[in-house]
């Protein structure tokens, strides 16, 4: 793959992983030559436009040293609200240090303001009594610490003592965030108080979501665990596993300021700037029509139903009858085999696909009876996110030259077609009906 192909694809990721919304605005505040303020007239860097903007940044990251500087690492101390993240980052950011990028600024500041209100509001409610803010608690574990602040501790709630942690979101979730409840739960154990409530606001419609967390003392031997194994890396100098990939949590690699350094997308035994198709299997490589419609079947819904409409019980039966091992002999050739097999020589080719870890021997072994010998796997990990292939596609473009993209879901067509890859539509309504179809616990 030429390198002036790698560079541009590079580049486009750069600019895909921008930061948006208020992120964005803060970076793109700095004016330009021959840029025009709301007047019409050219800003100038001496302007008022240019120095309020300007003042503005400065500002953000004085506030957030100061903030750094009021916490700072200490040894064998470490974060309620990091220790829950991708262990890998956490041992860079001890290591290399942390550079706060627009994007952090701008969830730093939003999040302070967030919490002050929610703080305000609680305290002028006549029907809670707020006990403390930002309180300092520690958490003793076996010679190391978890160390950090509860945003609110209300005295009074119906007749309970409860610990309220305030989360700014751009969309409010179905149900809690594990690594949010993870932090309440030290927050808990910490103060010994049972109750607690997530708190989430909605940053652009100001909408509330809110979830009871009852402690569980389980997740302090879980902390403990990961301290360990973090503190264990960290004198050997040796980074952890990238644990954000191995556990489907690509959104982490997405806005993490240390992908150069941790390079989530690089793979055993294909060098960086390789050629690469990028396929997934079912619906591509193989036809699971025959599978899916048995699937449906002993779900207890016509075999005609679009499955990713699943809900409840009824998804549950069918992703654990469409991922049996048995199932997949009803598996046919599928409508993208014949591309992948005549792609051009140098090409490697990596199987990308929502199949869990368990069908690892299950489908190689499927693939070598049609003749396709992948140079690599990567199947989908527990807890992988609907979009998960997509993210997984950008993440090997940041290494490799990807010239072709055989997937059935659309949305992942069009991710590669942003990247200048070839992504031919598959054909035929049975392999449309195969759309992400993520394996979740099974």
């Amino acid at each position: 793959m030429p390198q002036r192909l790698l560079t541009r694809r590079r580049a486009y990721l750069r600019k895909y992983y921008a930061p948006r919304g208020a992120a964005r605005a803060l970076k793109g505040a700095r004016p330009r030559a021959g840029e025009l303020g709301s007047n019409g007239r050219p800003n100038g860097s001496h302007s008022p436009a240019a120095l309020v903007a300007a003042a503005v940044r400065e500002g953000l990251r004085k506030l957030w040293e100061e903030e750094r500087e009021a916490h700072p690492q200490r040894s064998g101390v470490f974060y309620p609200s990091y220790i829950a993240h991708c262990l890998r980052k956490q041992y860079y950011t001890y290591t290399l240090g942390e550079e706060p990028t627009p994007e952090t600024l701008a969830v730093f500041a939003t999040g302070r303001g967030v919490h002050d209100a929610v703080a305000e509001a609680l305290g002028a409610a006549a029907s809670v009594r707020v006990a403390s803010t930002e309180q300092e608690v520690t958490l003793n574990l076996d010679g190391v610490a978890l160390s950090g602040r509860a945003d609110v501790v209300l005295a009074e709630v119906g007749g309970r003592r409860v610990v309220v942690e305030v989360k700014s979101a751009s969309r409010l979730p179905d149900s809690p965030y594990p690594h949010h409840v993870f932090q309440l739960q030290i927050y808990l154990s910490a103060l010994g108080v049972e109750d607690g409530v997530l708190l989430y606001w909605d940053k652009r419609t100001g909408r509330l979501a809110s979830f009871d967390v009852r402690r569980d003392p389980s997740y302090v031997g879980r902390a403990a665990e990961r301290v360990r194994a973090l503190m264990q890396h960290l004198a050997s100098g040796a980074p952890p596993p990238r644990e954000a990939l191995l556990t489907g949590g690509l959104w982490e690699c997405a806005h993490c300021p240390y992908r150069r350094e941790c390079r989530p997308g690089l793979l055993p035994g294909i060098p960086e700037g390789s050629a690469v198709a990028v396929a997934e299997v079912d619906g591509a490589l193989v036809d699971d029509s025959e599978r899916r419609r048995a699937a449906l079947a002993a779900a207890g819904v016509p075999g005609d139903a679009p499955p990713w409409r699943l809900t409840g019980e009824a998804r549950e039966r069918f992703l654990e009858a469409y991922y049996a091992e048995e199932a997949l002999r009803l598996d046919g050739p599928g409508p993208l085999l014949a591309r992948a097999l005549r792609r051009p020589g140098g090409v490697r080719l990596v199987v990308v696909t929502s199949r869990p870890e368990r069908l690892r021997a299950a489908t190689e072994a499927e693939l070598r009876g049609l003749g396709v010998a992948p140079d690599a796997f990567v199947m989908a990990p527990p807890g992988a996110e609907d979009d998960w292939r997509q993210r997984m596609l950008e993440l090997l473009a940041e290494e490799y030259g990807i010239a072709l993209v055989l997937d059935p879901d659309p949305w992942v067509r069009r991710a590669a077609e942003r990247l200048g890859a070839e992504a031919p539509r598959p054909r035929g309504r049975a392999v449309i009906l195969a759309q992400v179809l993520p394996a979740r616990a099974f």
